[in-house]
């Protein structure tokens, strides 16, 4: 039988430290056929390392910073692949291992979404968002009519996709030793408190949205 295929979609904001090794990766590896990188706004030099690989993958530049959900829309409607697979662009070793174990549930058949967690990272105390990984595979079908939704959610996204499935359609698996830089390795300290504050007000916001609650201003 043919193999069913994935397009990897990378939403990338001032990764230039990691981003060239990310894509390197995928595009090495036998189980992703397209790749689709959104810079969404970075003020480094995320851009440059992304136009290193023009040709051999597809680059969205956005103007300005949309949030992380804006820049998975974009990838989810651009995306020809029967499953669309979501990388972190701050991935420090992603390997062949880590991708064939976040892809092979949905190759097989045996589940509709898998989400893909760290099994082992140091100092994830430090990073109150460890809860959330970025690591996931779905079905194209079963996203495309809640892009509008999803671009709307900014770093809620994963709060977001949680909810779209019921918890047995949803299998975890362990990414053993995956690592990604903590934001106080990538941006100054005033920046990151900054930054961890916002995205902790947008993933409590989606919860109290998933919850019934109405979005306070």
């Amino acid at each position: 039988m043919k193999r069913k295929s994935v397009s990897a979609i990378v939403p990338v904001y001032n990764e230039e430290k990691t981003i060239s090794k990310v894509v390197d990766t995928l595009l090495k590896n036998n189980l992703i056929d397209e790749i689709i990188c959104i810079n969404d706004g970075s003020t480094d030099k995320s851009i440059d390392a992304l136009k290193e690989f023009e040709g051999k993958v597809e680059i969205v530049d956005l103007k300005k910073n949309y949030g992380k959900g804006f820049a998975l829309s974009v990838g989810i409607s651009k995306a020809k692949g029967e499953i669309v697979a979501f990388i972190d662009a701050d991935l420090t070793n992603l390997s062949d291992d880590h991708i064939r174990e976040l892809l092979t549930p949905i190759l097989n058949n045996e589940t509709r979404c898998v989400v893909g967690y760290p099994s082992s990272v140091k100092g994830s105390l430090l990073n109150p968002l460890s809860n959330f990984p970025g690591e996931r595979a779905y079905y194209k079908k079963d996203l495309i009519s809640h892009v509008e939704e999803i671009a709307e959610t900014r770093f809620g996204v994963e709060v977001f996709l949680n909810h779209l499935f019921d918890k047995k359609e949803i299998k975890k698996v362990p990414l053993k030793n995956l690592k990604g830089l903590f934001k106080h390795e990538k941006r100054r300290p005033s920046n990151t408190i900054t930054e961890y504050h916002g995205e902790l007000s947008e993933i409590i916001k989606e919860v109290l949205r998933q919850k019934g609650f109405s979005k306070t201003e």
